[in-house]
C-alpha cells in the first residue's frame, strides 16, 4: 500500500484565554424559490441576483445611553469569522442583537458591582495576562516570518533523512509454517502467485491476489521488511517469513528509490517548525535576561485519618 511520506514536526502551541460571549446567529430566513421544471426546449439559466450592499452605522446601537460602536461590532464580527455567517444584513442584525443583549447583561453586572468581586477580578487578570502574552508572541512571529532560504535548507535536511528504497510486493498469509511451505512447493511447481493468494491467504489483500502496493520498510513489521530488503526483484521467498500476524510467502515485484514529498507539500509543516524554534529561542532569551526566583514547593506527608471506634447500640 503506497502511503505518502509524513514528517512529524513539533509545534509549540500557545493559547490565549480570550473571553467571548456565546453567540448563536440565526440562519437566513430567505429561501430560494422553487425553479419550475424545464420544458424539453433549452432554457437559459437566470443570472444570479447580485448581493445587496449594506452599510454598518456608527454606533450600531445605544443601550440605556451607552453606545455600541461600529469598531466594537467589527471586532466582534472578526472573532466570529469562519465560525458564523456575518456577511449579510440579516446576519449582521443578529450580531447587533447579541451585542445589545451582552450590553444589557454588562449593565446588570455593573449594578451588582461584580467588578469588585475578588473571583471576577482574578479571572479578568488571568484573561488579561494570557491575552497580552499571546499577543507578544503573535507580533514577534509576524515580524520574523521564516525566510525562503531557511525553509529550503530545512527541506533539504529532511529529504536527506528520507533517502531509501520503496518496495512493491504481494504476499500470502497463513497460520502455520507447514501451510506456508505447502504454498512455496506449489509455486515451485508453477503455481500462479495471485491465484494461490486468493485461494489460501487469510489477509484482506487476498481478493487482490495478495497485492500490497508500494511501501517503505518503516510501514511494515521488522521481520517482513528485513526479508523484503534481502530479496531479488521478481522472486518469491523460498523460506516462510514469520511475523506476529502469521507466516508469509512474499513475492517482490519491484524496487525503486523512495520519492520524497515536494517542497510545497512540506512547506506548511516546515514553516510551523521554524516558528516553533523561533518562539522557543525568544522565550529562552527572555528567561536568560531576567532575574527569576522560584520558591520550592514543599510537600508534607499526611497521615491517614484514624477510624473512629464503633459505638455500641443502645438497647
Amino acid at each position: 500500500m503506497n502511503k505518502p511520506h509524513k514528517l512529524t514536526l513539533p509545534l509549540l502551541a500557545l493559547s490565549s484565554g480570550l473571553l467571548l460571549s456565546s453567540v448563536a446567529l440565526s440562519a437566513d430566513d430567505q429561501k430560494a424559490e422553487a425553479v419550475p421544471a424545464a420544458t424539453p426546449t433549452a432554457v437559459k439559466a437566470a443570472p444570479a441576483a447580485p448581493q445587496a450592499a449594506f452599510t454598518i452605522p456608527d454606533p450600531v446601537a445605544v443601550v440605556n445611553g451607552k453606545t455600541i460602536s461600529k469598531a466594537a461590532f467589527e471586532q466582534y464580527a472578526q472573532q466570529l469569522r469562519g465560525k458564523a455567517k456575518v456577511d449579510s444584513p440579516d446576519a449582521s442584525k443578529s450580531l447587533v442583537d447579541q451585542l445589545v443583549m451582552e450590553e444589557l447583561l454588562v449593565q446588570q453586572a455593573n449594578k451588582q458591582k461584580l467588578e469588585d468581586d475578588p473571583q471576577i477580578k482574578q479571572q479578568l487578570e488571568m484573561i488579561q495576562r494570557s491575552l497580552l502574552a499571546s499577543t507578544v508572541v503573535r507580533r514577534m512571529l509576524s515580524e520574523n516570518a521564516p525566510s525562503e532560504d531557511a525553509i529550503k535548507k530545512e527541506y533539504e535536511t529532511a529529504v536527506a533523512a528520507m533517502k531509501g528504497k520503496e518496495y512493491k510486493a504481494s504476499h500470502i498469509l497463513v497460520d502455520s509454517e507447514d501451510k506456508a511451505k505447502e504454498v512455496i512447493a506449489e509455486l515451485k511447481k508453477g503455481g500462479k502467485f495471485a491465484e494461490l493468494a486468493k485461494a489460501k491467504s487469510s489477509d484482506s489483500s487476498a481478493a487482490n491476489g495478495g497485492d500490497l502496493g508500494w511501501f517503505t520498510p518503516s510501514m511494515m513489521v521488522p521481520p517482513f521488511a528485513q526479508a523484503v530488503a534481502k530479496m531479488e526483484k521478481g522472486k518469491y521467498s523460498e523460506e516462510p517469513v514469520q511475523t506476529p500476524f502469521g507466516w508469509h510467502v512474499i513475492l517482490l515485484e519491484d524496487v525503486r528509490d523512495a520519492k520524497p514529498p515536494t517542497l510545497d507539500e512540506l512547506r506548511p509543516q516546515i514553516a510551523q517548525m521554524l516558528q516553533s524554534r523561533m518562539v522557543n529561542d525568544y522565550l529562552e532569551k527572555l528567561r536568560a535576561g531576567a532575574k527569576i526566583e522560584i520558591n520550592e514547593i514543599k510537600v508534607s506527608a499526611t497521615e491517614p485519618a484514624k477510624a473512629e471506634p464503633a459505638k455500641a447500640e443502645k438497647k
